[in-house]
């Protein structure tokens, strides 16, 4: 067998683990919780009015983001008859696209095998098989930054100019899924500086791909007075604030540096960790090519960027880095390789895929949060007998109940507002452990639900049970439900 040969069979059987470890069991595995419930929900009332929504998710910090991922996620969720696993499916399939395309860049840039190694080690990281299993906007970012990588890899290695309007289109989708993507704008601007003027009109069509692709967020702001756009600006401008307010401006890098190159080598010391990504980064000085300063420099100059937001960088906060740690392990591999057995590196990698494998989800329980949800919204729904009620989730994983309203959406049955009149009957649902024993409940005055949108008019609000008298409660297999009637 060739060479050629022997790559290829490599390559299949990497996509193949890729994808056996992100589709075994998801039904199991995958998240859907109140997020995936509002994707769900604003997908399908957009396919039952006929309208295409123009305004996408909130975020953490109140501002909503452009309407992209509903656009991305929105046929897998109707060609799957609105069943949450089928848009789970695709965006495993959209996780292996990516390990795809990073062994792709690797290779072009640091050779066939390096490619696969890096790709193996992404591959299997036990973080990202978990979060590629879920329906969430930062989800689909890694596979948008290697996009336009590859772009850069194709205007500046290729010289195809024409590869400036995907950029752009590329940009414009990245700002939809997270606020921290604006840094490709910024990006973008300096490596269109290295470029001649004589591209210049691949660099118009390259903004015009951008306002096209942004154009239903941007007619949204157009008749909102512009109020999240210039709220973002306001956060970027001021760093935000929060929980690493007290750090110091150091201790943010190296608090975000460790967490992105975690996802190399998980569970390893945070000294070694550290260490890791300072030999990658000297050897990308050290070896000073076009693409390793350019790798390293992009990297840097994120962290930087990040580290500036003084609230909690959570880890899909870093999404937007995420394909560098493994293109710079590639380039200090191939940097080393008069100095070191290349091979004997490639079976390092390789060893640390075979304990990462070992390390992913797929051997432990599932939160089974399809099954769970589904179920107790059938067991509400029988308990109702057709009757009005309202419906409140008290403990949960969860930060809003909207995986629970997804499921009476698709039931046609609308609970009736908390904070509303004219129901009788009141169930309080706990899918958390530990939950309250009958007896326990029966003595509780106030609850507080988990619920912060239209649907309680408020930010969790505070639910007296004065009136309601406990008559049942159902039990099961992942939580109970407390039935309420009034006095």
């Amino acid at each position: 067998m060739s060479k050629v040969h022997y790559t290829k069979v490599f390559v299949l059987v990497l996509l193949i683990v890729a994808g056996f470890l992100r589709l075994w069991r998801i039904n199991e595995l995958t998240e859907f919780l109140g997020d995936q419930g509002r994707t769900g929900m604003i997908i399908y009332e957009a396919w039952k009015a006929r309208q295409l929504p123009l305004v996408g998710p909130p975020v953490l910090t109140g501002q909503f983001l452009g309407p992209a991922f509903y656009y991305i996620i929105g046929l897998p969720f109707i060609l799957g008859g609105f069943h949450p696993v089928v848009p789970s499916v695709f965006m495993t399939l959209l996780g292996v696209l990516t390990v795809f395309l990073l062994y792709r860049l690797a290779a072009a840039l640091f050779g066939t095998w390096i490619g696969i190694a890096v790709a193996g080690l992404y591959a299997v990281s036990p973080s990202i098989v978990r979060a590629d299993r879920t329906v969430w906007e930062p989800t689909a970012v890694p596979l948008f930054v290697l996009l336009y990588l590859w772009c850069v890899y194709s205007v500046f290695e290729k010289r195809r100019y024409w590869y400036l309007l995907p950029m752009g289109a590329i940009v414009g989708v990245l700002v939809q899924l997270h606020y921290p993507n604006i840094f490709y704008v910024g990006l973008s601007v300096g490596l269109l500086l290295l470029l001649k003027k004589s591209v210049l009109l691949w660099f118009l069509a390259g903004i015009a791909g951008f306002l096209l692709i942004l154009s239903p967020f941007l007619w949204y702001e157009s008749q909102h007075a512009w109020v999240d756009i210039r709220e973002i600006v306001l956060l970027l401008a001021s760093g935000g604030g929060g929980g690493q307010a007290s750090y110091t401006y150091p201790e943010r890098i190296l608090d975000a540096s460790y967490k992105l190159f975690g996802y190399l080598v998980p569970e390893a010391p945070k000294r070694f960790i550290l260490t890791l990504q300072l030999f990658v980064l000297a050897a990308a000085f050290w070896r000073r090519t076009f693409w390793s300063t350019f790798l390293a420099g992009w990297y840097v100059l994120g962290i930087a960027a990040i580290a500036l937001y003084r609230g909690v960088v959570f880890y899909h906060y870093l999404f937007f880095l995420l394909p560098l740690p493994y293109l710079l392990l590639g380039h200090a591999v191939w940097s080393l390789r008069k100095y070191l057995s290349i091979y004997i590196a490639i079976g390092l990698i390789g060893l640390l895929v075979v304990a990462n494998v070992r390390k992913t989800d797929i051997f432990l329980p599932g939160p089974n949060d399809i099954s769970r949800t589904q179920g107790m919204v059938r067991e509400i729904l029988a308990s109702a007998k057709r009757q009005s009620f309202s419906f409140v989730l008290i403990s949960s994983r969860s930060f809003s109940d909207l995986h629970y309203r997804y499921f009476f959406k698709l039931a046609g049955v609308e609970p009736k507002p908390v904070t509303d009149a004219g129901y009788t009957t009141l169930f309080l649902v706990c899918d958390q452990f530990p939950c309250s024993s009958k007896e326990e409940m029966k003595q509780r005055i106030q609850i507080q639900a988990i619920c912060f949108e239209r649907y309680c008019k408020g930010s969790y609000p505070t639910v007296d049970l004065f009136n309601w008298e406990l008559k049942t409660t159902l039990y099961a297999p992942d939580g109970r439900i407390y039935m309420f009637r009034v006095q």
